[in-house]
């Protein structure tokens, strides 16, 4: 199966680099991103030829499409998937959340958009849960100032994180006021609004803590079938501290799912 992958940041180059390795039954096919130079920058590190095209060009010729652009890229990519019945593997929790309507869509087209874990861990277990009766999803997300300094909300309210001596809470709500507060930074809370209670009804808290060297999530779960917690220490990309490391392997992960003949977990 061709493989297409949009935006080459951080993740998009993980993914592009284990399938210049190897994975089976899949190959790269090329990449879309909205900075030719710094795509080519990292395809000669990369020492391996790797063709970039235009969504449309790139959607047409590729089997499954991997979108780790930003979030305001999701809605034309997922719809330009969608439309040429092509499966999505997005890491854009966030973009969800926005676009909602496209679930339908994507039902009518036949096609399917699959939200990776990316950086937590449990979904498992929450979407299970949610097939009976969930009381409470509460998730506090916990980062190293530099994780969270050039988010839109922490420039919007003037927040000085790069001096801070102590852990300060910097947003409490709903999970879906924290993913448009937080569009690259909390995927994470989005992914567990979706798998359980719904974004609206789970709790966020964002932390910035600078004894912390590595971006950390800790989700609490009240059910009818089960009261769990579970936690993770994520290591940070050197290109984008706020992005962890398992971001792409979880998308590496999702991609080997599709074909593996045993699938382990819902």
């Amino acid at each position: 199966m061709k493989v297409g992958i949009v935006g080459f940041g951080s993740i998009g180059t993980e993914v592009a680099k284990a399938l210049i390795k190897g994975v089976d039954n899949f190959s790269l096919y090329g990449i879309v991103s909205r900075s030719t130079e710094n795509a080519q920058k990292k395809i000669l590190q990369l020492q391996h030829e790797i063709k970039i095209y235009d969504l449309e060009t790139l959607v047409n010729n590729c089997d499954v499409v991997i979108d780790c652009a930003p979030k305001e890229a999701f809605r034309s990519i997922a719809t330009k998937c969608i439309q040429e019945h092509k499966t999505l593997i997005t890491v854009s929790g966030s973009g969800i959340l926005d676009n909602l309507d496209l679930e339908e869509i994507a039902r009518k087209n036949k096609t399917q958009i699959i939200l990776a874990t990316g950086a937590i861990l449990g979904l498992d277990a929450l979407r299970a849960a949610s097939e009976s009766k969930i009381n409470s999803v509460k998730m506090t997300t916990r980062k190293p100032p530099n994780a969270l300094s050039n988010a839109p909300y922490v420039i919007e309210k003037g927040l000085q994180l790069n001096e801070l001596l102590e852990p300060k809470l910097i947003f409490k709500g709903s999970a879906t006021e924290g993913a448009k507060a937080f569009p690259a930074n909390v995927n994470v809370a989005a992914a567990v609004g979706l798998a359980g209670i719904g974004a609206n009804e789970t709790e966020l808290e964002i932390w910035a803590d600078p004894n912390l060297k590595r971006n950390t999530h800790k989700v609490e779960v009240d059910a009818d079938s089960a009261v769990f917690e579970m936690s993770i220490q994520n290591v940070q990309t050197p290109e984008n501290p706020g992005t962890g490391k398992i971001t792409g392997l979880s998308v590496i992960a999702c991609l080997r799912g599709l074909k593996s003949p045993l699938k382990i977990g819902t």
